[in-house]
């Protein structure tokens, strides 16, 4: 006993070593906003003089390599609507996570560029020149991006099902139809198991079982897994032809049917830009966002738009969706880290970044949509006839509560719609198992049980069946989960070279499946910007 103790104590300590060990191998770090102490999402932080890097998470938390540290690297942190700042990692605590506050950028409010210039901005024109001006302002010829993918579910507060990868894309360039074309390459990919796995919620959509949906919508896939269907919604890189709904062709539908409003101008990285307001709506849905554009030669920085739905439920869309079953319906107003007052659908980040020859690459893409599973019910029952006594069986997986409140005349059974008399029924403890014996002669006995079909038969009970929790028998409760799919570019490089077909990800198939191919290549300068565990606020 005391040897399986002393065993168990030092299994302990070398987990908890390899923990610390893990922690160690990077500098944590956590962006705030200087004047309201808010988290900032999505910033980059690159070493400067190289094109690698990662994207602040939702909390602002970011990871770098220790051995930049070693090499007395600089930080290069920047975001939209802050001024950027750079940092030696030197300033970086090794052991905890180090508080990085950014100033917001001076911000010139819409009223004063109006001012300036004596006459009233055409924001849409802005719009229409940028979307426009896209030909020239984005690479036209192949090239590479190398970066961190990753795709994850939040649950009650906390990351689920989290996988990540680092993937080669090698884009055709912005004369190429669209992005589903390009040739990919997995150099890594991995289910992290130190966060939870929700095999349930992980599963495909299946519209047909309602066993997982996108609520009010529906998740469109021409065919490919879910890195292609990430980039398939960026609407800048795709522009020529429908991303998603309502920006649809982002040249014809987006400019036209929207309302856009100047809010200001800003400097980001010694550019001017503009910062304007998104607006579209109908009878059901709300569109909002931003877009960013530069001042000078009117490329698009930065999009970002969401939908919500208004609240105005058809019947059909209730029944298909009962709130009365759903078992955390304030996830509805909420998007996994923030509450808010509508339904948000989805929301598409995504933003480009000056690359080589001044050419807007591809920085990050952050994809959120909302979806419903509709769990298997805590307490079933099984359906089965007993033909050494020719019974009914209604066998249960736990034992009901009540249980003397049930009576003969509760039970209904159906055969090809007909009823069935009961004579009577008793419960067998130890089985868990209701026996319902039909009220038939011998004769009809025969033919009803000869050729017994499950599928022509039903069998209910009119007292309302439910375990030690509450739990209604058969009932299957839906749950609200958060879906999120985010690439972050690490590298770029022009003039790319063809990816061996060997190596090529294999469009069709999901991440994860064996199939897939793995390359071989080093991926030592590249690194996954996990998020930390535990609950995100």
């Amino acid at each position: 006993m005391h040897r399986f103790k002393t065993y168990l104590l030092l299994g302990v300590l070398l987990v908890s070593a390899a923990t610390m060990a893990q922690q160690q191998e990077f500098i944590f770090g956590q962006l705030v906003d200087a004047t309201q102490n808010d988290p900032i999402p999505f910033a980059t932080i690159r070493i400067k003089g190289k094109a690698l890097g990662v994207i602040s998470n939702m909390n602002g938390t970011f990871k770098i390599p220790l051995r930049y540290k070693e090499q007395g690297e600089v930080l290069e942190i920047s975001c939209l609507g802050y001024e950027t700042r750079e940092l030696h990692i030197d300033e970086l605590d090794t052991f905890k996570s180090s508080g990085i506050k950014l100033t917001p950028s001076a911000f010139e409010l819409a009223e004063a560029i109006v001012s300036a210039r004596e006459k009233k901005v055409n924001v849409k024109e802005i719009v229409r020149t940028a979307v426009n001006n896209i030909p020239m302002n984005y690479p036209e010829n192949e090239f590479n991006l190398v970066g961190y993918y990753r795709d994850y579910q939040v649950k009650n507060n906390a990351y689920v099902n989290l996988n990540e990868a680092i993937i080669k894309v090698r884009d055709e360039g912005f004369d190429s139809e669209n992005s589903f074309y390009n040739q990919y390459q997995l150099l890594s990919y991995t289910s992290n198991k130190d966060f939870e796995i929700d095999r349930f919620a992980a599963q495909p959509y299946d519209y047909k079982g309602h066993n997982k949906i996108v609520p009010n919508a529906k998740m469109k896939n021409d065919g490919g897994n879910e890195f292609i269907l990430l980039g398939m919604h960026d609407p800048i890189r795709n522009y020529k032809e429908p991303s998603f709904s309502f920006i649809n062709d982002l040249r014809n539908d987006f400019v036209n049917t929207h309302s856009f409003k100047m809010l200001g101008k800003s400097k980001h990285k010694n550019e001017s830009v503009y910062q304007i307001e998104i607006a579209y709506s109908n009878d059901h849905y709300r569109a909002q966002g931003l877009i960013f554009i530069n001042t000078t030669d009117f490329s698009i920085h930065k999009l970002d738009y969401e939908l919500h739905k208004l609240d105005n439920e058809t019947d059909e869309e209730k029944e298909n969706t009962d709130l009365r079953v759903i078992v955390n319906a304030s996830e509805r107003f909420s998007d996994g880290f923030r509450k808010m007052d509508s339904e948000l659908l989805y929301r598409i980040q995504t933003e480009y970044t000056r690359g080589p020859e001044r050419k807007m690459y591809l920085n990050y893409i952050s994809f959120y949509n909302k979806i419903l599973v509709q769990r298997p019910p805590r307490f079933e029952s099984k359906f089965v006839i007993y033909l050494d006594d020719f019974s009914f069986r209604i066998r249960l997986n736990k034992m009901p509560a009540k249980l003397n409140r049930v009576k003969k005349k509760d039970f209904k059974v159906r055969y090809k719609k007909e009823l069935i008399p009961i004579e009577e029924f008793y419960f067998l403890e130890d089985e868990l198992t209701f026996v319902v014996c039909p009220d038939l002669d011998d004769l009809q006995t025969g033919k009803l049980f000869e050729n017994f079909n499950y599928e022509v038969a039903d069998v209910t009970h009119a007292y309302e069946l439910v375990d030690d929790e509450g739990n209604k028998l058969n009932e299957r409760k839906w749950e609200y989960l958060h879906q999120y799919r985010e690439f972050f570019t690490q590298d770029t490089e022009p003039n790319a070279v063809w990816i061996n077909k060997r190596d090529q990800m294999i469009r069709l198939l999901p991440l994860d499946s064996p199939e897939q191919p793995i390359s071989n290549e080093a991926v030592d300068e590249y690194w996954k910007n996990t998020p930390l565990q535990g609950k995100m606020n």
